[in-house]
């Protein structure tokens, strides 16, 4: 990716109404924009979306397309204010699970603590942030009771 030019932003259109941007944070987390970039150069990406049960405020999907080795960086693991470490992130953000068997896309629009379980914290690599978050927050809490529908997902072209 160093010789071509990489993009800006992604573009996400929702089955049930709504359509958002997102700036990849490329500085961040390099390796997890890379991994995104390149799956959705080979492919549009189109899945079903669930609503998180107990992280909070979340729509994801399984089984990203890549087959990329994805390390934990710029994770939403950090120390708070009080210099106790914490897992919650107030949201509007992009966020990959990095684990192999599982490979999350996260559209993360409100305030969450992210788990795999309901007493099993994980960590999740944010790469961007969503640049209409009140939309997101509108998409997100109307899935939450309408159901979530599904979104496609894309490079958007500059």
């Amino acid at each position: 990716m160093a010789t071509e030019k990489r993009p800006d932003k992604l573009e996400l259109t929702f089955e049930k109404g709504g359509r958002l941007t997102a700036t990849l944070l490329w500085e961040k987390a390099p390796q997890t924009c890379a991994a995104i970039v390149k799956a959705l150069q080979a492919q549009l990406v189109t899945a079903g979306l669930l609503h998180a049960q107990y992280a909070g405020s979340e729509l994801y999907f399984e089984d990203f397309p890549t087959d990329e080795e994805i390390p934990f960086e710029n994770t939403t693991l950090r120390m708070d204010k009080n210099l106790f470490i914490t897992n919650k992130h107030p949201g509007g953000v992009l966020a990959f699970y990095v684990n192999p068997n599982v490979r999350s896309f996260c559209i993360v629009y409100g305030e969450i603590v992210p788990r795999r379980y309901v007493d099993v914290e994980i960590a999740l690599n944010v790469f961007a942030e969503i640049d209409q978050k009140d939309q997101a927050k509108k998409i997100g809490e109307q899935s939450r009771w309408e159901g979530p529908g599904s979104v496609t997902i894309k490079i958007l072209e500059s």
